[in-house]
């Protein structure tokens, strides 16, 4: 199952640079045999003129030196602020790594910080890092619990890891905070489908859909709920919408497949699981629905094929989930067989 979210990207330097902005005198021949006082140093630039020059340089369009500028303030004044807008620039110039261990000093710095915290679980989302990335976002949770988009993040964080009880409890809170949001709707859909709460989710998909009706994920996911329901025109017609605007979608795929089954068009099934898998290979209700397939169209081998794979996806999903349950703490929830 897929949950797209807009999300971007915190150890201490023993060292300090050397001052980024202190001038050296040039140095002159007097005019007359008389020693000439020698001109005064500048003073060195401080905390608020470092990162005033490499806001003017980011400003200007010369992001390298800017980053540089925010680096050498962070080296100097141990400056929490140059690296949070340092791990900025990294992460916008694809240097994931870099952003990483910028936010890492960051939160050294300042470990209670929400700014920095937020800025290290958004990273850490994006890049997957999912144990740190649902760790941080819990505490996140609980230290502002009135904010929906944690609760957002934490629910799209423990979905990815496939943890879908307390990913379904953090989305509704983040619906209950702020309603009526289609990011939040589209994953909450997501979720229920996979707990197999097929009319909870057409509700809330359709509710995204109202906000934003040409969202791919929500359209494939109500799709998905309305094979769930049985309602097969509804399937097909939401799937093809889907397809149309994204014809590799999983969901999208998977849905088609199951509309298939229903039809009794098993090899057409077939083809649509595959089609699925391909964009999306970790799912293990795409394995099922193929070994049921091959085994309606009387292929005995595929269909035991499909069932041991089943159940190879569905234990190493589960062995992920207590895994993340160990590191952070959740101990509800469990897989749907």
């Amino acid at each position: 199952m897929t949950a797209r979210v807009f999300v971007a990207g915190l150890v201490m330097a023993a060292a300090v640079a050397a001052p980024a902005f202190a001038a050296t005198p040039q140095d002159t021949k007097p005019a007359s045999p008389r020693p000439q006082a020698a001109a005064p140093a500048r003073p060195e630039a401080t905390r608020e003129q470092a990162l005033q020059r490499a806001d003017a340089a980011l400003a200007a369009g010369r992001r390298g030196e800017a980053a540089q500028l925010y680096a050498e303030a962070a080296d100097r004044f141990q400056s929490v602020e140059a690296l949070l807008k340092g791990a900025r620039l990294q992460s916008a110039g694809g240097d994931a790594r870099g952003a990483m261990a910028s936010l890492e000093r960051a939160r050294e710095l300042a470990p209670n910080s929400e700014e920095v915290l937020s800025a290290y679980a958004q990273l850490a989302l994006a890049a997957r890092a999912l144990l740190p990335a649902v760790a941080t976002l819990e505490a996140l949770a609980r230290m502002c619990p009135t904010v929906a988009q944690y609760h957002y993040w934490l629910g799209v964080g423990l979905m990815q890891a496939g943890d879908m009880v307390p990913a379904l409890e953090a989305l509704q809170r983040a619906d209950q905070l702020d309603p009526d949001k289609p990011l939040t709707l589209a994953a909450l859909g997501l979720a229920m489908n996979v707990r197999k709460m097929y009319g909870e989710a057409r509700a809330v998909l359709m509710r995204s859909l109202g906000h934003d009706p040409d969202s791919v994920e929500a359209i494939a996911a109500l799709a998905e709920a309305e094979a769930g329901l049985g309602n097969v025109d509804a399937a097909e017609s939401y799937a093809q919408r889907a397809l149309a605007k994204a014809p590799n979608n999983a969901t999208a795929n998977l849905a088609t497949g199951l509309a298939h089954m229903q039809r009794g068009r098993f090899a057409e099934a077939i083809a649509a699981f595959q089609a699925s898998l391909a964009s999306e290979p970790t799912n293990p209700k795409v394995y099922y629905q193929l070994s049921l397939a091959h085994a309606r169209l009387g292929d005995e081998a595929n269909a035991q094929k499909f069932v041991e794979l089943y159940k190879q996806k569905l234990d190493e999903m589960e062995q992920h989930v207590m895994m993340v349950r160990r590191e952070t703490g959740f101990s509800t929830g469990g897989m749907i067989r």
